[in-house]
């Protein structure tokens, strides 16, 4: 499934119609929702804020998809800092990832290049969760 995966590679669309994609971490926040933290002036909250529809797809750190892998689509929304999704989103991130998340988070605050801490949810389609 993939919330089991370590990496996800995110398919967000540019306002041209052509596909970007980004490896990311994901969490399960419950059947059918998955999510991730990333920074609000992020590219890939960019163009989820324009074009909600994402497609996912197992993968390695640097984004290269596992081969064979199926690929999951879905709707995103995009949850800010002050928001109560946010706080279960970034609990699902902490538990899935330890120390590795605590480490982000603590070097993270020391740069605002991508501003303030966000979150993503992502609904799947009913049909590509089996």
């Amino acid at each position: 499934m993939i919330q089991d995966e370590r990496y996800v590679s995110l398919s967000t669309w540019k306002k041209d119609g052509s596909r970007k994609r980004t490896p990311v971490w994901i969490a399960l926040l419950s059947e059918g929702w998955v999510g991730f933290t990333t920074g609000e002036k992020t590219w890939k909250v960019r163009r989820i804020q324009t074009n909600p529809s994402v497609e996912l797809q197992p993968c390695n750190s640097k984004g290269q998809l596992v081969k064979d892998s199926k690929m999951l689509s879905g709707l995103a929304r995009v949850v800010k800092l002050d928001e109560k999704e946010y706080k279960l989103i970034k609990k699902a991130i902490r538990k899935k990832y330890g120390i590795q998340d605590v480490l982000i988070s603590f070097f993270g605050q020391f740069s605002k290049k991508y501003g303030d801490s966000c979150a993503v949810i992502i609904s799947l389609d009913e049909d590509t969760l089996a």
